[in-house]
């Protein structure tokens, strides 16, 4: 992909980010200036007041600091002050700083007083890009992280876009309520963290918070699952089982799918919910202290017309509701909830951090996610395996764009699929080529890859691969 339709897809795809270049050279500034353009909004400041000046005007997301500033430009003194006082007043701030070639020292102490990285001249434009590109990926990120706190959110939600800033406001407004909700969604929106969330700002935060998956219950130990067991109430109980509406005590019972209860259990948990009484198999009665709210993707009140649902069942469950909108009506989320999964996800595979391109953005925010959040997430997941902490694209998705049609379809996993023994496969058959490439040389093959040297050692010593021999 050329620059310029990269560039396009990018102001198609997100907003630029605010970019200060402070740099006395004015010509190198312009030089990087026009090269970043079509990616960030940039502005240029020659000394220290200047830059001060810029950022008080806007908000600015990243700063690339040339630490030889006026009016002692041969030493670092000035920019050093600088960025300590840029990223005392603005944490958030992601300062990437500029030294000259044998000032490792100077490049430590800034790190030390708040940069994100740094870079030694003679620049090197394509990895300067690269390192702006993750660092924006890191602001947002840490963004949406005090965003969710100044909202209270006391569970990992990313919350962009309207949609979802009404859904949980009204969540708010209900969870003191000592009440039934029902949560209504198609399968993967995140009914269940609207569950936790409820359950959160309720006084019954601090107890427990225990979910049933309700398509998972069998038949014939339905009740056993919510209401528990004595030992010998039927054949096979060994021993005492206790129920999940015991676990719950004091707490709140969140019933996931809630519409595939059978008819005879939804006959059960209609007289819990009537009485707050409940007896084990086996056992006696006894009284629950439990709030529930259920979950469903069902309309339940089509169900109860084509006697799939109770309908006293449906009126008890249905004193308050909250419907989650799938994810294509409230695209705004899309972008933080794919960051969100990057930076989640690359801990969990242990890789370095990884971006999305802008053909990647503009792809994924085409797309219609027939599965939602929970699609999204399977998404970024095969796409971080395979990028291997690179910059991903739409390549790494798997899609095929339909002709005349910009339908986006996504490849998926069959039975048996391995996803660590997938990973190692993926990791070494790229490193091959990456090396292949560029002649088994190191440093470019680093390069293409978007990892940095040290970290391809530790790949190649893993796999056991040695330069010319096994490539």
């Amino acid at each position: 992909m050329n620059r310029e339709k990269e560039e396009g897809a990018v102001s198609g795809a997100a907003s630029p980010k605010k970019l200060l270049i402070v740099e006395d050279d004015l010509p190198l500034a312009l030089q990087w200036r026009r090269f970043l353009q079509g990616e960030f909004t940039v502005e240029v400041a020659s000394t220290r007041e200047e830059a001060l000046s810029h950022l008080e005007k806007g908000e600015i997301a990243l700063l690339l600091l040339d630490l030889g500033l006026p009016p002692s430009s041969e030493t670092p003194q000035v920019g050093l002050e600088l960025l300590r006082e840029i990223t005392e007043k603005d944490p958030l701030l992601k300062v990437i700083v500029i030294t000259a070639h044998g000032q490792d020292e100077v490049a430590h102490t800034a790190l030390s007083f708040g940069a994100y990285d740094f870079l030694v001249k003679p620049v090197d434009e394509e990895m300067l890009l690269t390192l702006l590109r993750r660092a924006t990926w890191r602001w947002g990120l840490e963004r949406e992280w005090l965003s969710s706190r100044e909202e209270g959110l006391p569970v990992p939600m990313v919350v962009a876009s309207e949609a979802m800033r009404k859904v949980v406001d009204e969540v708010r407004r209900i969870a003191p309520l000592e009440v039934n909700v029902l949560i209504m969604g198609e399968s993967g929106t995140g009914k269940e963290l609207i569950a936790q969330l409820l359950h959160r700002w309720s006084r019954r935060e601090g107890r427990p918070f225990v979910a049933v998956d309700c398509a998972a219950i069998p038949v014939t130990l339905g009740e056993a699952e919510l209401f528990g067991a004595e030992r010998g109430a039927y054949t096979g109980a060994v021993k005492r089982m206790e129920g999940k509406v015991a676990q719950a005590e004091g707490g709140t019972l969140f019933l996931d799918e809630m519409g595939e209860l059978s008819w005879e259990l939804q006959a059960k948990l209609l007289r819990f919910l009537e009485t707050k009484e409940y007896a084990p198999l086996g056992g006696r009665a006894r009284k629950g202290d439990v709030r529930v709210i259920a979950a469903t993707n069902r309309n339940l009140e089509e169900e109860v017309r084509r006697g799939k649902f109770r309908l006293d069942l449906f009126y008890r469950m249905n004193q308050l509701t909250v419907t989650v909108p799938p994810l294509r009506e409230r695209r705004d989320d899309i972008l933080p909830l794919a960051r969100h999964f990057i930076n989640q996800l690359s801990r969990e595979f242990g890789l370095p951090p990884s971006s999305l391109s802008p053909d990647a953005e503009e792809a994924i925010l085409q797309h219609p996610f027939p599965g939602n959040v929970r699609e999204l997430r399977n998404m970024i997941s095969r796409a971080l395996l395979l990028a291997g902490g690179g910059t991903i694209t739409p390549q790494h998705f798997g899609l095929g764009v339909g002709e005349g049609t910009g339908d986006v379809g996504f490849s998926t996993p069959g039975p048996g699929y391995d996803l660590p023994r997938a990973r190692r496969a993926l990791e070494e058959r790229w490193i091959k080529e990456a090396l292949k490439r560029h002649g088994g040389k190191i440093a470019p093959a680093a390069k293409d890859l978007g990892i940095p040297r040290g970290t391809l050692y530790d790949i190649l010593k893993r796999h056991g691969i040695k330069i010319g021999e096994n490539i």
